[in-house]
């Protein structure tokens, strides 16, 4: 059939559908973010560091030396936003660098005496957070709920 010069394709209804309120991917995307924002609060607004700069005080809190690019491996975030990070954190004075000595390209990193105070103080914040957040499930529902996100964890696959 043609309308003003143009061909018009009989279409049939596409029989897909996908109810995003219900696709988990767009679900667990959803709950990331808010969770995300909301923890965010308390390193943002207490203590004035980045969503960024947390993570980099977080993983140099569980582990005492990494590399950016270990970092970057670790958090899933690019080279770039771990660099600002870490250029803002050493500017601060909550880290320190060291060249490393068996790789002279690479500079190890770590957190500064004052960095684990603020560490220290943050700690007992996100806990509690993390607490309230999971305050709407059984103690049973948690346990299930970290079988279930370790299950589907591709970087738990070994």
């Amino acid at each position: 059939m043609q309308l003003y010069g143009v061909l018009l394709m009989a279409t049939k209804p596409s029989n897909a559908s996908l109810n995003l309120d219900r696709f988990l991917p767009y679900r667990l995307n959803r709950l990331a973010h808010n969770v995300s924002v909301s923890l965010a609060t308390i390193y943002t607004d207490a203590f004035g560091i980045s969503r960024s700069q947390w993570r980099v005080m977080a993983l140099l809190g569980q582990h005492q030396w990494l590399t950016a690019k270990q970092i970057c491996a670790m958090t899933y975030m690019d080279k770039v936003k771990v660099s600002r990070a870490v250029n803002g954190l050493v500017a601060l004075n909550y880290l320190q660098t060291t060249q490393d000595a068996t790789d002279k390209r690479a500079v190890l990193l770590t957190q500064s005496m004052e960095g684990k105070k603020l560490f220290e103080a943050m700690v007992p914040k996100v806990q509690a957070w993390e607490e309230s957040f999971l305050e709407k499930l059984s103690a049973q529902e948690i346990i299930h709920l970290a079988t279930i996100i370790d299950k589907l964890d591709p970087s738990n696959d070994n």
